[in-house]
C-alpha cells in the first residue's frame, strides 16, 4: 500500500505543475457489465463518462465567507473515446442498465477575487459512490429549494449494485457566479472499483477519479447563509493511475543513470 507520505509527495508534485488539473491525461478504462451479472456489451475503450447532476447546498456565511455542506446525485448519459467529443454508440448504457453517482461534500467558501457576487468553495471532504441499476427504474427525488433539512435521494434502488467508491479526497474546488456564467467544479478523489464493472488503470496502487464540469443553474444562492440552495449541472468522469512507489523509484534510478552516463561521455 502506498504510504501517506509518498502519496502526498506524488500529488503535491502534480499540483505544483497544474493546480487542480493535476490529472492531465485520462487513462483508458473498460466497462464490463457481465462481471456483475448485468446484460450489455463489454466496452473495452473508454476515456470519459459524461453525466448530469443535481445537488442541494447549505451555507453558513457572512458576505461570502463561511462554510458549506452539500449532497447530490447524477445519472451518466454516455461513454466517450478517445476525446470528450467522441460519443461511443451501442454501449448498453441506459439501454441495458443505468449508471449513477451519489455524493456528499463539505468545506469552506470565500468571495471570488475580481468577480462581484462570486464565491469559491474549497472542499475539505467529499464522498462518492457509483451504482449500476439493472432494472433502469431508479429516479432522483429532490426537496424544494429552501426546504429546511432538504435532501437528494433515489427511489427504485432495491436491486442496484455498487461498482465503485471514493476512498479519500485529493482536492476539490467549485465556483458559483451570478448571471449567465453559473460556475464550475473540479473534484479529485482516490477511487476504488468494486466487482469488476470498471477495469483498466485500477490495477496500479492508486487511481485518481476526476469529476469535472459546469453549473447550468443556481437557485436559492446568496453570499450569506441559506438552506437547500439547488445546483443543476453537467460534467464528465475520468481516471488516471498514479505509479506505485517502486515504479517511481525505478524511473528515478533510470534518469539518474542516464544523467551519469551523459556526464561520463562529456569527460
Amino acid at each position: 500500500m502506498i504510504s501517506s507520505l509518498v502519496r502526498s509527495s506524488i500529488l503535491a508534485t502534480g499540483f505544483v505543475l497544474s493546480g487542480l488539473g493535476a490529472v492531465a491525461f485520462a487513462d483508458t478504462f473498460s466497462v464490463n457489465p457481465g462481471a456483475i451479472g448485468v446484460g450489455g456489451p463489454t466496452v473495452p475503450n473508454v476515456n470519459y463518462a459524461d453525466f448530469s447532476y443535481v445537488a442541494l447546498v447549505n451555507q453558513t456565511a457572512t458576505n461570502g465567507t463561511g462554510t458549506f455542506d452539500e449532497q447530490g446525485a447524477g445519472f451518466f448519459s454516455s461513454y466517450r473515446f478517445p476525446t470528450l467529443s467522441d460519443v461511443l454508440p451501442n454501449t448498453g448504457l441506459n439501454t441495458n442498465y443505468k449508471l449513477y453517482a451519489v455524493f456528499a461534500g463539505a468545506g469552506t467558501v470565500a468571495p471570488t477575487p475580481g468577480i462581484p457576487g462570486g464565491e469559491t468553495a474549497t472542499f475539505t471532504s467529499f464522498n462518492l459512490k457509483l451504482y449500476v441499476d439493472p432494472s433502469l427504474n431508479s429516479t432522483i427525488l429532490v426537496s424544494p429549494v429552501g426546504t429546511p433539512g432538504g435532501s437528494v435521494s433515489l427511489t427504485g434502488t432495491a436491486d442496484d449494485i455498487l461498482v465503485g467508491q471514493s476512498s479519500a479526497l485529493v482536492a476539490g474546488q467549485a465556483h458559483a457566479f451570478p448571471g449567465l456564467a453559473n460556475g464550475d467544479f473540479k473534484v479529485l478523489v482516490n477511487f476504488q472499483p468494486v466487482g469488476g464493472f470498471l477495469s483498466g488503470p485500477f490495477s496500479l496502487a492508486l487511481t485518481i477519479g476526476t469529476f469535472d464540469g459546469v453549473n447550468t443553474s443556481l437557485q436559492g444562492f446568496s453570499l450569506n447563509s441559506f438552506t437547500s440552495g439547488r445546483i443543476d449541472g453537467s460534467g464528465n468522469l475520468s481516471f488516471t493511475a498514479v505509479p506505485e512507489p517502486t515504479s517511481l523509484l525505478l524511473l528515478g534510478s533510470g534518469l539518474a543513470a542516464l544523467g551519469w552516463a551523459r556526464r561520463r561521455t562529456r569527460v
